[in-house]
């Protein structure tokens, strides 16, 4: 599964995070429409998209993985759960957010995976 990932201490904060990516992502609005001008609006995924906004690709943030790091590490178990095995995670600023979800979120999901829910 691709997902996009906004973990934060707080979910206050991650909820800022993610409100400043929504307005990176008004000011690209124009840029990508003109990029996706000529792709049939019969594709799936657009369908997808419209019922499920996000930032990022390949789904983004659709995915649910903003939040606190406890909700995270609970989303991210609650998918493997259904059977998820691969996670394809992005980051942006991707050093820094990747080092975050090392440091912060996989520890609690290795916690979590090893109790029995």
């Amino acid at each position: 599964m691709s997902a996009f990932v906004i973990a934060r201490e707080t979910e206050q904060e991650a909820q800022d995070a993610i409100c400043y990516a929504w307005e990176l992502a008004a000011i690209d609005k124009p840029e990508l429409e003109h990029l996706f001008a000529n792709v049939d609006p019969k594709a799936v995924m657009f369908h997808t998209f419209k019922k499920y906004p996000h930032i990022g690709t390949n789904g983004g943030t659709a995915a649910g993985l903003v939040g606190d790091y406890d909700q995270v590490a609970e989303r991210i178990r609650e998918f493997s759960e259904l059977g998820i095995e691969l996670f394809m995670l992005q980051f942006q600023p991707f050093e820094a957010e990747m080092r975050r979800f090392a440091h912060e979120v996989l520890p609690r999901v290795r916690r979590l995976s090893a109790v029995p829910a």
